[in-house]
């Protein structure tokens, strides 16, 4: 197919659906790789940053992989799976795999709090402006190679940790948080809002996921007499997980233990 007709911005967009298409076909399999540059220049009739560019878009859409010195190779997607999560009385969510295998162990590095300011999207949906002490954590499967799967962060304002001193040298995030909000004696109270988003570049290489794969994303808001006093953000990819809920007291089979 000779693309040199068409304008220079309908070159890249093309070459890559085309590209695409032949993947999704079969014309190139699993792990096969692709045509090398001038052999992709030849074909289109493109310059060969066009080539480049319409090679980036399929990599950041997560149909092609490169690997340095040796060309660009067809995408093995992983295998997507249900991530079960259970509603908890103490504000939860616990995460299940495959309905019966506890998810996620903590990885290194150790998570610490750390201060600074709210993402603008959380000051925009719930208010959560100025300083807030922050937590992440990463975690992944019980077993090797304990690559992370899910990125958790918590963000709680810097008013609330100055009521609860020693807070900040926790190493259990937001269920550190719970706890000591729950020892005040007022009742606590938790939404959970499921979506999606699109990942920032650190966070697509964390959890080793296309930059252009949205994330499945969780947040947990804790109020506390009428106030928010934490709020917490589960993110998986969707390339490699689904969400299914159920209450934890219709879990008859299952130990469950509090998640963070």
């Amino acid at each position: 197919m000779d693309l040199s007709t068409l304008p220079q911005h309908q070159k890249v967009a093309t070459m890559a659906r085309v590209l695409q298409a032949e993947i999704i076909e079969g014309l190139h399999g699993t792990e096969d790789q692709l045509p090398t540059e001038p052999e992709l220049v030849k074909r289109f009739g493109v310059a060969r940053e066009t080539v480049r560019r319409a090679l980036q878009l399929l990599k950041e859409s997560g149909v092609v992989m490169s690997v340095q010195g040796s060309g660009t190779f067809v995408r093995r997607r992983p295998r997507r799976t249900t991530l079960l999560r259970e509603f908890l009385p103490q504000g939860g969510p616990a995460d299940w795999i495959d309905h019966g295998s506890e998810a996620w162990v903590p990885l290194e590095p150790p998570a610490t709090w750390n201060r600074g300011e709210a993402p603008p999207e959380l000051t925009e949906s719930i208010g959560l402006k100025g300083e807030v002490a922050v937590w992440t954590c990463l975690r992944g499967i019980d077993a090797e190679p304990r690559v992370p799967l899910q990125l958790v962060t918590t963000y709680v304002p810097v008013e609330v940790v100055d009521k609860l001193p020693g807070l900040e040298k926790e190493t259990s995030g937001a269920a550190a948080v719970l706890e000591r909000l729950g020892q005040r004696g007022s009742p606590l109270s938790w939404t959970l809002t499921d979506g999606a988003r699109m990942p920032e570049q650190g966070e697509a290489a964390t959890l080793d996921t296309p930059i252009g794969i949205p994330l499945v994303r969780t947040l947990r808001i804790t109020r506390q007499d009428g106030a928010m006093v934490e709020a917490t953000e589960y993110v998986v990819s969707s390339e490699r997980f689904c969400l299914t809920y159920r209450h934890a007291q219709d879990a008859d089979t299952l130990n469950l233990t509090e998640g963070n």
